[in-house]
């Protein structure tokens, strides 16, 4: 039972193919084919390693594509010895040359540690590389550009040709074409002639290179065609002496790369595998194995990668660390596919290939034996007992510990009694060496050993007792039943048959049989218990995150309309606000006057109504943050919907506080209040209060035709308005003229502390007739 045999027991060679179909180079499918698994562990995860790079590249930076890089190594070889290669061999080489370039330039851009390692070994040889493709075509012909002097006899055997051309038409459409049988020429072994008609022979001048099977017509080649001919042909023999020369130069300058070239081609192959065995775990939908310590693996939703995805049940199972499964159960119930399944993602494994699976946990295998005698096979075996025998004593007489052992019906093919008694001696003598096996079995003694001796666990391919089907479903820490007798009839052995059957068996083996059934069905019942609690809870887990979700946006709507009542609000306190600066400036002006005055005091009051009804009308609820005792008169702190900081101007007695933000005052609920520690003085002007928000703020005002005096009452409040309103900038539109409001503008600017630079405005912005201030 060599491991060479496993492996053609396991089909790995249907997997050899499919990975080589893959490859775009020669010598990688000549590798591909010839894939065998390692069992260095270090080893094991390079190969594993390097094509996680190579999966991960696929994705986010392709390779070039190596398709028409020939296996050009004995052709170097021939070069290296001296011989004069061909055309297209050279064009061959010349290809190559440009892969390897092209590769080694794509992984110096990548983070690919193990796929950079491989590429220091490519040596790109750019010079040579050129001259070659720029010589040769793709088959090989070499071009007229060549050299000068190929040029040059390509150019004249163009003339030669043509005017052989010329003369031999001469005979075909001039007044000698009546000697003619038909107006044609032909060629005869690299000659041109006419047909001349026999009676006319001796019209034409020239030599006779045929005749017709009647003798009536005589080919042949004029005299002064002969001349051009020959020349012609002259021509020919410089230009196959020049294309030596040209190949041999070539030859020359390969014969100098020759040997560093084939280890590059070596190199690129290796790549070319890498890439191909991520490339088929693409397109097999494989997973990535994560590496566990010790001989072992866990597949769940694993696939045989020779069936059909599209029907083929999923595997989930593990075997090793000092676990071994014994699979029971009906016949044509799967075991077998999933003992090779299992196989076969071991020697993929080992080989750097990545299985078909939706998770895969993995820790290399020492060696890797099988003994499965079934008709599954491709190769149809058909094992003896004596057989299996030999193949089993082969491995344990070769045994290493940390190897995967498959057995196929242990201990099949000879009395049962004797059979399960040898399957179990030869089972715990296997677990005893260190391995770890995977075997399938009817005996009911081995299912009962399998409950009982450490180190081993059951396992059954489910069985639907209503359709009387297999569901090729494998339940781990189960023993199943054979089914034997059920399968039969319904392989249509008949009923009275079966009857028969039924009542030779000993009440031992109908108990041991009964009691295997009402086990498998309290499983199976107690899988679909745990399935609906799984589904209940998957539901109920997304109900709670649906209420999450809700509740998270009836919070976001909630503090949407905050924002927006607060919007509005300070959109409405700044407009009081500029609305009182008008009414101190009309008593400014009427201060004397008694009847101003009393309409101006009346303003005010409206005004500080009408704040006080939009206060209570957009009040939200605030959170009771702030305390009394944490307030004493004179703190700086912040109120909640104001972006400048107050002084409280009173002991806090009651749920409200005086406070005092630039030159207004109000009273605010205490809960409105976050103190405020160190305090960063804010300059601000006039007494203004910044709110957060502010809308349809003024940036540009004009103060052309303006007195002095007005045009500063003008820009003093126009300025005041901006600030309050946050706006970054103004522009003061003030004309040129004899530049007096211009002088007046910037003098005012540069005494305002709020102001932090000012500037005249660009040409397309009105040059000097205009000034841009920055508050920020």
């Amino acid at each position: 039972m060599r491991e060479i045999r496993a492996l053609r027991i396991l089909e790995f060679p249907a997997i050899r193919d499919r990975l080589a179909s893959q490859c775009q180079t020669a010598l990688s499918r000549s590798n591909a084919l010839e894939l065998t698994p390692d069992f260095d562990e270090p080893k094991v995860w390079k190969l594993l390693d390097q094509t996680r790079e190579a999966y991960d590249l696929l994705g986010t930076a392709p390779p070039p594509s190596l398709y028409g890089v020939a296996d050009c190594r004995d052709s170097l070889k021939r070069a290296a010895k001296g011989g004069m290669l061909g055309g297209q061999e050279l064009h061959q080489i010349g290809t190559a040359l440009g892969a390897i370039r092209a590769m080694k330039d794509h992984l110096e851009h990548q983070e690919k540690p193990n796929l950079k390692d491989i590429s220091i070994g490519l040596c790109p040889e750019q010079k040579v590389e050129q001259e070659l493709l720029y010589c040769l075509d793709g088959d090989g012909t070499i071009v007229d550009d060549a050299t000068p002097t190929l040029a040059n006899i390509r150019s004249r055997k163009k003339g030669a040709h043509a005017r052989i051309i010329e003369r031999i038409t001469s005979y075909t459409t001039g007044r000698l074409r009546e000697y003619l049988s038909d107006p044609i020429y032909t060629v005869r072994e690299g000659r041109y002639v006419v047909p001349v008609k026999a009676e006319h022979k001796g019209k034409i001048k020239g030599i006779v290179h045929d005749s017709s099977a009647t003798g009536s017509t005589f080919f042949i080649e004029p005299d002064d065609v002969i001349a051009a001919t020959n020349q012609a042909r002259q021509i020919d023999a410089e230009e196959r002496e020049e294309e030596k020369a040209i190949l041999t130069m070539l030859s020359r300058k390969v014969a100098h790369i020759a040997e560093a070239t084939s280890g590059s081609l070596v190199h690129l192959a290796e790549l070319d595998l890498i890439f191909s065995k991520a490339r088929l775990a693409a397109e097999m939908k494989a997973a990535l194995p994560i590496r566990k310590g010790g001989n072992f693996i866990r597949i769940q939703g694993g696939k045989h990668p020779l069936l059909d995805p599209m029907k083929v049940v999923p595997l989930d199972i593990q075997v090793g660390q000092g676990n071994s499964v014994l699979i029971t159960g009906p016949n044509t119930g799967g075991k077998t596919v999933s003992i090779k399944t299992v196989g076969l993602f071991v020697a993929m494994l080992q080989c750097g290939m990545l299985p078909p699976a939706l998770h895969v946990e993995f820790g290399h295998f020492t060696q890797l034996w099988a003994d499965i005698g079934d008709e599954q096979s491709i190769e149809q075996s058909l094992s003896t007992f004596s057989g299996h025998l030999k193949n089993i004593a082969s491995a344990l007489n070769n045994l290493q510990p940390g190897a995967l052992v498959l057995l196929d019906e242990a201990g099949a093919g000879t009395d049962p009694a004797e059979g399960a008694a040898l399957a179990r001696a030869i089972l715990e003598e296997f677990a005893l060496r260190g391995a770890t096996l995977l075997a399938s079995t009817h005996y009911g003694e081995l299912k009962a050993f399998a409950f009982e001796a450490e180190g081993f666990q059951n396992a059954s391919m489910e069985f639907d007792q209503k359709s009387l089907r297999p569901t090729y479903r494998l339940i781990l820490g189960a023993a199943g039943a054979s089914q034997a007798l059920k399968i039969a009839e319904k392989y249509g052995i008949a009923p009275h048959i079966v009857e028969r059957a039924k009542a030779g068996l000993s009440e031992q083996a109908q108990d041991i049989a009964a009691m295997l059934q009402q086990l498998e069905n309290s499983q199976k019942q107690a899988r679909a218990a745990q399935s609906e609690a799984d589904r209940r809870a998957a539901e109920l887990k997304e109900l709670e995150a649906k209420a999450e979700r809700k509740l998270k946006e009836a919070e976001d709507i909630r503090k949407r309309a905050n924002e927006r009542a607060h919007d509005a609000i300070e959109s409405t306190l700044r407009e009081i606000r500029i609305q009182s600066d008008d009414i101190f400036d009309r008593l400014k002006k009427y201060g004397g006057n008694p009847e101003a005055t009393q309409r101006a005091k009346k303003d005010l009051q409206a005004l500080d109504s009408l704040g006080k009804d939009l206060s209570k009308k957009f009040k939200s609820e605030p959170k009771p943050t702030t305390t009394q005792a944490q307030l004493k008169k004179g703190d700086t702190v912040q109120v909640l919907g104001f972006q400048q900081n107050g002084i409280l101007l009173d002991e806090p007695t009651g749920r409200e506080v005086q406070v005092q933000i630039g030159a207004i005052r109000m009273k605010v609920d205490i809960r409105k209040l976050i103190p405020v520690e160190n305090p960063k003085p804010k300059a601000t002007s006039r007494g203004k209060v910044n709110i957060e928000k502010t809308f349809n703020v003024t940036t540009e005002i004009t103060l052309r035709n303006q007195r002095a005096e007005e045009a500063i009452r003008i820009l003093e409040k126009f300025i005041d308005e901006a600030i309050l309103g946050n706006a970054p900038f103004v522009r003061i539109v003030h004309g040129k003229g004899e530049g007096i409001l211009r002088q007046i503008t910037q003098d005012y600017l540069k005494q305002h502390r709020d102001v932090k630079s000012y500037r005249d405005g660009d040409p397309t912005e009105g040059g000097q007739g205009v000034t841009i201030a920055n508050f920020a």
